[in-house]
C-alpha cells in the first residue's frame, strides 16, 4: 500500500497543472501558509545549521515565518541573530516572539543602507532569490556583509521530477505552492555554481537536506544534481 501511495503521488506530481491560485501578497500568501500548507521546519534548519558555528553572527534575508531562525537559536547558540522581510504580517508575529527582525524590500536601496557598517559571520537567503526579478543585485549587496560564509537555497530546476515533467508536457513545478508568479528565477544545480562563480563567488560545500528522500542525503554532493529538491549551498567570495 506504501508503494502505491508513492507511485500515485509521483504521478500526481508530474501530470498535474501549474498551480493559479492566486494570493495578493506576501503578508496574503503567509498568512494562507500558517493555514494551508506549514512544512516541517527541520530539514531546513538541520541543512543550515551544518554550515553554522555556535556563538556567531547571523542575519537571515527573506526569513519569511522564522523556520530557519527558530532552528537556528535552539540548536547554535547565536552571539546575534538577525532578520529580515518584507512581510509586515510576518515581522510582526516573529517580533510578538522575542526576534530582532526589521521590515525591508531586499531589492531597495533601504537594504543596502540597513547594511551599511554592519558585518556578520553568516548571512542566510533560504528559498528567497527564486521570488525576485533582481536576484544578482541582492547578492551582490550582501557580498561584503559577512565574515564566514553565505549560505543560499534555491529550488533545482533539474530534479528529476521536474525533468520527467517535461516528457508530460508539462513545466516543472519547482517548488511551487500557490501561484506560478511565485517563482521568477529558475536555476539548475549547474546553472547555479556557473551564477554564483560568475558574480564573484565560490561554493565551497553543499548539502540535499531539504525534502531529499532519506535514502540520497548519504550520496552527498553526487545526489544533488538528479535528487535535491532545495539544495543548500555555502558560498565564500572569491579571492
Amino acid at each position: 500500500m506504501f508503494m502505491i501511495n508513492k507511485i500515485k503521488s509521483a504521478l500526481s506530481y508530474l501530470t498535474k497543472p501549474m498551480p493559479l491560485s492566486d494570493f495578493t501578497d506576501y503578508d496574503n500568501y503567509w498568512e494562507r501558509r500558517d493555514k494551508e500548507h506549514n512544512p516541517s521546519p527541520i530539514s531546513r534548519g538541520i541543512g543550515v545549521s551544518n554550515y553554522i558555528q555556535p556563538n556567531s553572527t547571523i542575519l537571515d534575508v527573506g526569513c519569511g515565518d522564522g523556520m530557519v531562525i527558530n532552528y537556528l537559536q535552539e540548536h547554535n547558540s547565536p552571539k546575534r541573530l538577525v532578520g529580515v522581510d518584507i512581510s509586515h504580517k510576518m515581522i510582526s508575529v516573529l517580533r510578538s516572539k522575542g526576534f530582532e527582525v526589521y521590515q525591508l524590500d531586499i531589492t531597495s536601496s533601504s537594504f543596502a543602507e540597513f547594511l551599511k557598517n554592519q558585518r556578520f559571520d553568516y548571512i542566510i537567503i533560504t528559498e528567497v532569490l527564486e521570488h525576485i526579478q533582481e536576484s544578482e543585485k541582492v547578492m551582490l549587496t550582501v557580498k561584503n556583509h559577512f565574515d564566514k560564509s553565505l549560505i543560499v537555497s534555491v529550488p533545482n530546476a533539474g530534479y528529476y521530477l521536474n525533468r520527467i515533467r517535461f516528457l508530460f508536457g508539462k513545466f516543472p513545478n519547482v517548488a511551487i505552492i500557490y501561484h506560478i508568479k511565485e517563482h521568477i528565477r529558475f536555476w539548475t544545480h549547474g546553472d547555479f555554481l556557473y551564477w554564483c562563480n560568475y558574480l564573484g563567488f565560490k561554493v565551497v560545500r553543499f548539502n540535499n537536506y531539504i525534502y531529499a528522500p532519506s535514502f540520497m542525503r548519504h550520496f552527498g554532493k553526487y545526489s544533488v544534481p538528479l535528487f535535491g529538491i532545495q539544495p543548500i549551498y555555502e558560498l565564500k567570495v572569491k579571492k
